[in-house]
């Protein structure tokens, strides 16, 4: 008689989350079996066009930075939404700290204008 605790429902959880693991690895190698490498599949597209150069020059650093600039303010940002929701709570000393974590934010920012860390110049 099967019972359905909770000791039986991980075990069948675990079990599945095997079996769809074990199924998409071993269609991952037979799918990888299946493409051919030659020249063609190799080398760059270019409209047609024979390559002009490497395909695999690299990015400039400033590009990641400028992108990771972007990503630091913008999950920082997200921090200002527990700060409303204390606010309207009634929380009082939020708004320092709020302001503190702004004030962070700001001097980061004049830190990495400061060290040109924003001009986008060719490398």
């Amino acid at each position: 008689m099967i019972k359905w605790g909770h000791v039986d429902i991980l075990w069948m959880v675990l079990l599945v989350g095997f079996l769809l693991v074990a199924v998409m690895a071993t269609q991952s190698y037979w799918l990888t079996q299946l493409w051919v490498r030659d020249s063609e599949k190799a080398s760059p597209y270019e409209c047609g066009f024979d390559p002009f150069g490497s395909a695999r020059c690299p990015f400039s650093v400033r590009f990641y930075m400028v992108a990771i600039l972007f990503l630091v303010f913008e999950v920082e940002s997200l921090m200002f939404f527990p700060v409303l929701h204390a606010k309207s709570v009634g929380v009082a000393t939020v708004e320092f700290y709020s302001w503190c974590f702004l004030l962070v934010l700001v001097v980061g920012l004049l830190y990495e204008l400061y060290r040109g860390a924003l001009e986008w110049s060719r490398d």
